[in-house]
C-alpha cells in the first residue's frame, strides 16, 4: 500500500475531506444564500459544476413550490438563530430531476465567532424515502387486512405470553375489547387445564423450533364460555423490541361438534354392520357344516372366510380414534392370528411396516391377504403344515406385499388410496 505525507496545513486536510466525500454535497454560501465553494460531491449529486454555481443563488436547487413559500430564506435564518437547521425535502438538478434529499445547514464562524457564511451538506436519501413509503404502505395494507378479518382472531404477543396486538376480529370472536385486552396475559384465553398444563408454552416452544404450531382446542371467552378454537401459532422477528408470536384462530365449534357427532354416527353404523357381517358369517358357517357335498361346503366356508375378513375390518374401524384409515401393521396381525386360528397346523408370520392405508383399500388388502394365505395352507402344504410369511413395506410412495410360501412368493404392490396390482412372480 502506498503511503504519502500527511499535510502538514489544516486548510489543506479540510479541503481533502471535502472533496472526498462524494456521496455528499458540500458547500457553503454567504448569508444571503450566494454560493462560495461547491464540492465534488455536490457536483455529482445536483450536476452543476462550481463554475456554474459558484455566484448563484443556492436557491436554484430548490423546488419552483419551495423557493415560493420562501424555503430557502427560513432554513437560512433557522441556521443562524438556532445553530443549525435540518432539512428533509425535494430538491432539485441541474436537468430538472427531482430526488429526496436529507440536509443540515449550520453556520461558519470566524476566529473571532461572528458568523460569516453557512455551510449545507446534502445526501440522497430517495431510496431509503420509497422504502419507507413501501414499508408504511404495506404495514397500513396489512392493518386494514388484520381489520377486516372479522371471521379470525389475529393477535400477537411477547415472549412472556403478553399480548401486543389485538384485531376486530379477536373482539368479535373472545369478547375482549383491544383496550381490555393488550398488555395482558394470553394465557387467560385457555381453559384453566390447558394453562395449568402449560398449553401456551408448548405452543411458542414448538412455533419457535419448526416455524409453526397448529392447535385445536377449546378457548375460553371473556365472558366465562368455551368454544373450540382451531388455529396456528408462528415465531414473529422483534416488534418494538418485543420478539413475540402471531396467532391466528377461528371459532370452529359447530363443525367441531358436527365431526364428532359424525363420528359417532359413524362408528355406529360400523359396529352394527360387523355385527350383521359376523351374523352372515355365522349362518354361512352352520350352513357349511350341514352341507352335504364337500364342494358346497368349501365354497361355504371361503364365503364364511372373506365375510369374516370384512368384519374384522369394520371391528377394528370402530375400536380406533380415526374410523376413516387404518394401522396395517396391526390389522394384517390381527387377521393372519384369526387365519392361524382357523389352521393351527400352520406358522404364519407377520413382517409389516407401520403404515396408514384408506379404510375402504384396507376391505381389499384383507380380502387378498386372506385368499392367498388359505390358498397356500390348501396348495402349498396339500398333506402336512408348513411356514406362510406375510411382509409389507413401503417403497417411496407405494407399499409392496409379499406373501411367501415353501414353493412361491406372490407380491402386489398398491398405494395407500389407490390399488395397484401387478401380475405374479
Amino acid at each position: 500500500m502506498d503511503q504519502y505525507a500527511f499535510p502538514g496545513e489544516n486548510a489543506d486536510v479540510y479541503r481533502h475531506i471535502v472533496e472526498s466525500a462524494l456521496d455528499y454535497a458540500i458547500f457553503t454560501m454567504d448569508i444571503d444564500g450566494t454560493v462560495a465553494t461547491w464540492s465534488t460531491g455536490a457536483k455529482n449529486l445536483f450536476g452543476y459544476s462550481p463554475y456554474e454555481m459558484i455566484g448563484q443563488n443556492s436557491e436554484l436547487i430548490f423546488s419552483f413550490e419551495d423557493q415560493l413559500a420562501g424555503v430557502p430564506l427560513k432554513e437560512r435564518r433557522v441556521a443562524l438563530a438556532e445553530g443549525r437547521a435540518d432539512d428533509n425535502r425535494w430538491h432539485v438538478r441541474k436537468d430538472g430531476s427531482m430526488f429526496w434529499a436529507s440536509g443540515l445547514m449550520m453556520p461558519l464562524r470566524n476566529d473571532a465567532g461572528g458568523v460569516y457564511g453557512l455551510m449545507k451538506v446534502v445526501r440522497d436519501r430517495t431510496r431509503t424515502l420509497q422504502q419507507d413509503e413501501t414499508l408504511r404502505s404495506s404495514q397500513e395494507r396489512l392493518q386494514l387486512i388484520l381489520q377486516s378479518a372479522t371471521d379470525y382472531a389475529i393477535f400477537t404477543f411477547d415472549r412472556d405470553g403478553l399480548i401486543i396486538r389485538w384485531n376486530t376480529g379477536a373482539c368479535r370472536i373472545f369478547g375482549y375489547e383491544e383496550r381490555d385486552i393488550l398488555d395482558r396475559d394470553a394465557r387467560i384465553l385457555f381453559l384453566p387445564e390447558d394453562r395449568e398444563n402449560g398449553a401456551l408454552e408448548r405452543e411458542m416452544k414448538t412455533a419457535f423450533e419448526c416455524g409453526r404450531a397448529e392447535n385445536e382446542r377449546f378457548h375460553m371467552r371473556k365472558d366465562g364460555t368455551a368454544f373450540w378454537g382451531s388455529g396456528l401459532t408462528m415465531p414473529l422477528r422483534a416488534h418494538h423490541n418485543r420478539a413475540g408470536y402471531l396467532k391466528v384462530l377461528r371459532d370452529d365449534t359447530e363443525r367441531h361438534f358436527a365431526d364428532e357427532h359424525q363420528q359417532i354416527m359413524m362408528r355406529e353404523i360400523s359396529h352394527r354392520v360387523k355385527n350383521s357381517l359376523m351374523l352372515v358369517a355365522g349362518m354361512l358357517a352352520m350352513q357349511a357344516r350341514l352341507a352335504q357335498h364337500p364342494e358346497v361346503g368349501r365354497a361355504l366356508s371361503d364365503a364364511e372366510a372373506r365375510v369374516g375378513t370384512i368384519a374384522q375390518v369394520h371391528d377394528q374401524l370402530w375400536r380406533q380414534p380415526h374410523i376413516e384409515t387404518v394401522d396395517l401393521a396391526d390389522f394384517l396381525s390381527n387377521l393372519c392370528q384369526r387365519l392361524q386360528q382357523s389352521a393351527s397346523q400352520h406358522a404364519v408370520s407377520v413382517e409389516v411396516e407401520p403404515c396408514v392405508v384408506d379404510a375402504d383399500r384396507a376391505i381389499q388388502i384383507a380380502l387378498l391377504v386372506n385368499e392367498l394365505v388359505t390358498n397356500a395352507f390348501k396348495h402349498a402344504y396339500p398333506d402336512g403344515s408348513g411356514p406362510v410369511t406375510v411382509r409389507a413395506h413401503s417403497t417411496n410412495d407405494e407399499i409392496l406385499l409379499e406373501i411367501a410360501d415353501a414353493e412361491k412368493v406372490c407380491r402386489r404392490n398398491f398405494r395407500p388410496s389407490k390399488m395397484t396390482v401387478k401380475a405374479w412372480e
